[in-house]
């Protein structure tokens, strides 16, 4: 296909390798294995792949920022930035404490949907009925608590149907020489926790006003009939999809929120089918991705000049196809724009 080019940050680039290279995987549910039941997105799956699909729609239903509750933030300090950021499921909120500097801001950050904690943890204990889990060796002013997600219902709750798992992170940039109540580096986590616990166990799940958040990337499937996909099941996080593709390759879509690009410097955009694209490529696979919808500013009215002019506080919906052949990449990444480019 023809390629037109231009370039596009760096910055950009590189988040793409951490996020992508994170959807790598062995994927399950192949279509022989016993306990297959009807088709989804036109493809038939395992019961464990079905559970998997359940589990991941009921964490897109719960926005991480409906979780954080801005207001308790602001007890902490000055909020000079709320809002998503990274892969939808996590919500990030910038304050400065009452000692502290616009410099060394402390950053609170709630994360829902992960399949596992993704750090060593401590000891089990409950919070209003919920798991907790805590993080072990976190740097000193860094707490982080992991929580597991209520059950879905209609879901065995047994070791076949695995949950999905959220976390609080709260972290002193000026490493530990913050407020933290009597040197507890957990103090806020805590306080934040409770608020989510106690959120979580509101009946109606409130959805991110966020379009693409309110899509699953498997969705994807549907506009690959005929074009080599022989399973899906989700990824690590609950927006995005691992697919394997005839020939045993593996191949992900992700949905995301990145630093608007600039259209400077970085790597090419690219033109496929009348429409622009960006593309790189790296040791491992061939990755493209696009911007629909809006611009998000996550900087409050009450940020301080030298937080507004921040690149990093303005983020764009992203979607990310990524394989190791670039043929099969930009069959990915076609499909997914006739799904997501609204």
């Amino acid at each position: 296909m023809g390629r037109s080019a231009t370039v596009t940050s760096p910055l950009v680039a590189a988040l793409f390798v951490v996020l992508l290279t994170s959807c790598a995987g062995v994927v399950e549910g192949a279509p022989s294995v016993a306990g297959v039941g009807e088709p989804i997105y036109g493809l038939p799956v395992s019961d464990h792949s079905r559970v998997e699909l359940a589990v991941a729609a009921a964490a897109r239903d719960i926005a991480p920022c409906s979780l954080l509750d801005e207001n308790l933030v602001a007890s902490l300090g000055q909020v000079t930035a709320f809002g998503p950021v990274g892969d939808l499921s996590t919500c990030h909120a910038e304050v400065v404490p009452p000692r502290g500097t616009p410099a060394n801001p402390v950053w609170v950050e709630v994360a829902v949907g992960e399949r596992e904690p993704t750090e060593e943890t401590g000891a089990g204990e409950a919070t209003s009925g919920i798991e907790v889990r805590p993080a072990v060796g976190a740097l000193p002013g860094t707490c982080t608590l992991y929580f597991a997600l209520p059950p879905v219902p209609g879901v065995p709750d047994d070791a076949t149907a695995p949950g999905r798992w959220g976390h609080v992170s709260y972290l002193d940039g000026a490493g530990g020489t913050g407020d933290s109540a009597g040197g507890d580096d957990c103090a806020e986590a805590r306080t934040v926790l409770g608020s989510v616990t106690g959120r979580l166990r509101t009946p109606v799940p409130v959805r991110s006003d966020i379009p693409l958040a309110q899509q699953d990337p498997c969705r994807v499937v549907e506009k690959m009939s005929g074009r080599g996909v022989e399973t899906f099941t989700p990824g690590s996080r609950p927006y995005e999809c691992l697919l394997a593709l005839r020939g045993g390759d593996a191949a992900s879509v992700q949905l995301a929120l990145s630093p608007e690009p600039s259209p400077t410097g970085g790597p090419e955009a690219v033109e496929l089918g009348g429409k622009t694209f960006t593309y790189f490529r790296d040791a491992r696979e061939c990755h493209y991705y696009f911007y629909p919808g809006a611009v998000f500013d996550t900087n409050l009215p009450s940020s301080p000049v030298s937080e507004r002019d921040k690149r990093t506080n303005r983020l764009t919906a992203s979607v990310a196809a990524s394989a190791p052949s670039c043929d099969d990449a930009e069959t990915l990444v076609l499909a997914a724009a006739e799904m997501f480019d609204y």
